[in-house]
């Protein structure tokens, strides 16, 4: 990360979380080429559920990506089976790009897996991926 990174991370650090999320939203828009700088972001801060929730939906609704660090970076702080329903309701139709998320989503999922709880969603999920 470099300097100008940093400061963003203390930027959002000091702001409350909903604000914090507003914030990269605004400045980090999916329409904009650089909105994957905010996945850098997104991992160093505590952040309310509502929030987390609302930066995966917004996020995610560009899956699949084409590698696994947006996944990786919201696994690092929400649960399983918060991410699963999540990206369940915003998995695209298509064979080939169901095909990717589950390439790069599933090493993920199963590494956060900590319960039999969790580990049945990855399951049930990816099955109803397939």
């Amino acid at each position: 990360m470099n300097e100008k990174q940093r400061q963003i991370c203390g930027h959002l650090r000091e702001l409350q979380s909903s604000e914090a999320a507003d914030w990269l939203m605004e400045r980090y828009p999916i329409s904009n080429v650089q909105w994957g700088e905010a996945l850098l972001f997104i991992p160093h801060r505590s952040w309310e559920k509502r929030d987390q929730i609302r930066l995966a939906k917004y996020y995610f609704s560009k899956i699949p990506f084409a590698s696994a660090l947006g996944y990786e970076a919201f696994a690092s702080f929400m649960s399983v089976t918060s991410l699963i329903s999540v990206i369940r309701d915003l998995v695209p139709p298509s064979a080939e790009d169901r095909r990717l998320i589950e390439y790069h989503l599933a090493p993920v999922l199963r590494r956060k897996a900590e319960s039999d709880r969790d580990m049945t969603a990855v399951r049930s999920f990816l099955d109803a991926l397939a």
